[in-house]
């Protein structure tokens, strides 16, 4: 009984999230898989985390906008994807394909 309260309580502290497409491949990709890893982080570190993810595809999604920025960002979110992959708290989660 109490474990199954303490999942509950974890799941109403953890608020589901949709993380709208950017439009480019590469950032969508990395933002799918940090939602779906994020949940293994703490449950401070949760709350941190959907905010960063929150925060991040909104300025990824103004900036694909602009194609004069798409190139870096194309780059900045591969290299972003493959260093969470070897560094972190949910690196062996991110690197699962």
């Amino acid at each position: 009984m109490k474990l199954r309260l303490a999942c509950l309580l974890a799941l109403a502290a953890t608020p589901a999230l949709a993380v709208d497409p950017t439009g480019i491949p590469q950032c969508d990709a990395l933002l799918r898989k940090y939602e779906a890893c994020s949940p293994l982080l703490t449950p401070k570190q949760v709350h941190a985390a959907q905010k960063e993810l929150l925060d991040a595809a909104m300025g990824m999604r103004a900036a694909s906008t602009n194609p004069a920025l798409r190139p870096d960002l194309e780059r900045y979110c591969t290299d972003t994807f493959e260093r969470m992959k070897k560094e972190g708290d949910i690196k062996d989660c991110m690197a699962k394909p």
